[in-house]
């Protein structure tokens, strides 16, 4: 049986990133017993700088130059946004639960592409919206109580691919490396106002080492998966980010003796088909 070695290399860096976003969500649910969600978002945001901050030195001042700070700038609210809405989330809700929320973005990335850049798409895409949230109803169980944190994490899967549509928007003209700067700084800078609203919280000496590996595995999380996506295509390692919910659901089950309800399995079931199917959905050129 004949394997391609990149695709394969490229589905493990998938997988392995997909790993280290489940460990920053059980981190980010050990330390939301405590620490407020807001200030989560804002030590996630300076401990991934520091990490990043060899890297981006080495990049040099004048390869973050830019015309297009607006867009940089719409990025980072949306992705910040969509941050405290998921750790809001984690904090609050079963570890699947928040993960399967997060895993919704791209059920709303292609109503946003036609929206805000006009692009076109399949009507396969139009199916697959029409699946993915016909499983988030049956998730969210409508006829029970709805949690609100349920919807916020919702909520923050629309900012997530509001976020990815702006980099896809930018893409033509800002590279990698000056969008993770600037996401890196702007991030910093908006979730450092909330900071000096809110009542402070000063954290163990636990905490900060778990605060300081809060930072490391994001920042190492996102290194796999853009190393995969930048190796291999999208349509061959996308699927397997949702290995994420099996992560999810070990982890949940282990530490916090969680196991996911029917309307979960049903609903998870409609959202990653849905994801597939847009994935695979013939995309058109942008008008």
């Amino acid at each position: 049986m004949h394997f391609n070695k990149i695709i394969v290399i490229g589905s493990l860096f998938v997988i392995l990133g997909e790993v280290f976003f489940t460990t920053m969500g059980m981190l980010i649910k050990t330390l939301g017993e405590n620490i407020p969600s807001y200030q989560l978002v804002f030590y996630r945001n300076v401990f991934a700088v520091i990490v990043l901050a060899p890297f981006l030195f080495r990049q040099r001042l004048t390869h973050v130059k830019t015309k297009r700070i607006g867009m940089h700038l719409i990025r980072s609210i949306t992705g910040v946004m969509a941050m405290y809405c998921f750790f809001y989330a984690l904090a609050n809700i079963e570890l699947a639960n928040a993960m399967l929320l997060k895993l919704t973005g791209p059920i709303f990335i292609p109503i946003i592409a036609i929206l805000w850049i006009h692009e076109k798409v399949s009507a396969k895409t139009y199916v697959g919206i029409a699946l993915g949230f016909l499983g988030v109803i049956i998730f969210l169980n409508p006829t029970a109580e709805i949690q609100i944190a349920s919807i916020v994490g919702l909520i923050g899967g629309a900012l997530a691919a509001a976020a990815k549509v702006s980099i896809r928007k930018m893409s033509d003209t800002e590279p990698t490396a000056r969008i993770v700067f600037y996401f890196a700084l702007f991030g910093t800078m908006i979730s450092s106002i909330p900071m000096f609203t809110g009542e402070p919280y000063m954290p163990s000496t636990n905490e900060w080492l778990l605060l300081i590996g809060l930072g490391l595995v994001g920042t190492v999380g996102q290194f796999f998966l853009t190393k995969a996506y930048h190796m291999a295509p999208a349509s061959q390692v996308g699927p397997f980010t949702y290995s994420s919910l099996i992560w999810a659901s070990l982890a949940g089950w282990f530490f916090w003796n969680e196991w996911p309800e029917i309307n979960t399995f049903i609903g998870a079931a409609l959202i990653i088909t849905a994801g597939l199917v847009i994935l695979y959905s013939k995309k058109t050129t942008t008008k």
